[in-house]
């Protein structure tokens, strides 16, 4: 397990308990000039091999050789191997707040609270390749985003839909390099907060603060809903599934009683019935 925290990448041995933990610094050279970054992690993905995609953050902004602008936010985007050490020069970037790494179509997601941007990635060369036109708005203050388990489905989870200007309180099933390649949607009780795909690919969770909803991924019908009863104060920041695939969590902040921020879990019974996958967004 790894888990960031200011200028340090921490992993967890599950098995025997131990923490280990690397400095993130990386030397860059720009003409003759060369500078030493040291980097306060802000997002991670895992991606092959126990290598780590992240989201970096430093004071420097500009070219100390050229004294030319890196970018106004002090972002980065770096690749590192689990112990720390980059495998190519990190880039920078403007103002992306996540990232995710797609292992079967070898796809990394960059998105911002309104914005997705998508690469290829080559994982012998550590390549990583734009794919044009991907660069998009599919929201405004969006607040999840969650991608298939076959990599062939994105769910961008955004207050008022995700086609600007239409208030439509639903989830978009997006073409991963080409979003508005619509497979349908699914349509929430009101504005969505987060969602997530089961193992199989064949159910989406998504929740509006109100209630859980249950979509049967092919044909994008409600198969269940259920009332979440929230305390006061309570807000669903995401929920995720365990790695097992058999328990849904509720991840909540409160903002009244904030030192009760918690989350919740429920068991998901095995015998939902969903459509088989066959054949989806086929242009990927």
């Amino acid at each position: 397990m790894l888990f960031r925290s200011s200028e340090r990448l921490y992993r967890l041995d599950l098995n025997t308990g131990v923490v280990s933990w690397n400095r993130i610094t990386q030397t860059l050279t720009s003409g003759l000039a060369s500078h030493t970054y040291s980097w306060a992690l802000r997002d991670l993905a895992l991606g092959e091999d126990g290598n780590v995609f992240a989201i970096m953050f430093d004071n420097i902004r500009v070219d100390p050789e050229l004294d030319l602008p890196f970018t106004s936010t002090g972002l980065w985007l770096g690749l590192m191997d689990r112990d720390g050490n980059f495998l190519n020069d990190s880039l920078p970037l403007e103002e992306p707040i996540r990232i995710e790494y797609e292992p079967l179509q070898n796809h990394v997601f960059l998105a911002t609270a309104s914005n997705l941007a998508t690469f290829d990635f080559d994982p012998l060369s550590n390549v990583l390749s734009f794919v044009e036109d991907t660069d998009q708005q599919v929201g405004s203050a969006c607040t999840d985003f969650s991608i298939s388990s076959d990599g062939s489905r994105l769910a961008y989870s955004c207050p008022n839909g995700n086609r600007i200007g239409n208030d439509d309180f639903s989830i978009l099933d997006m073409n991963p390099v080409a979003y508005f390649d619509i497979d349908g949607e699914w349509f929430l009780g009101s504005s969505p907060v987060s969602a997530t795909f089961n193992n199989a690919g064949t159910i989406l969770i998504a929740t509006d603060n109100e209630k859980l909803y249950f979509f049967d991924v092919v044909t994008h019908l409600i198969l269940e809903e259920f009332e979440l009863g929230l305390l006061e104060g309570e807000q669903i920041r995401k929920i995720r599934l365990s790695r097992d695939g058999n328990l849904l969590l509720v991840f909540l902040d409160n903002e009244v009683h904030s030192p009760s921020s918690k989350f919740y879990w429920m068991s998901i019974p095995s015998d939902r019935k969903s459509t088989r996958l066959n054949s989806s967004h086929t242009s990927i």
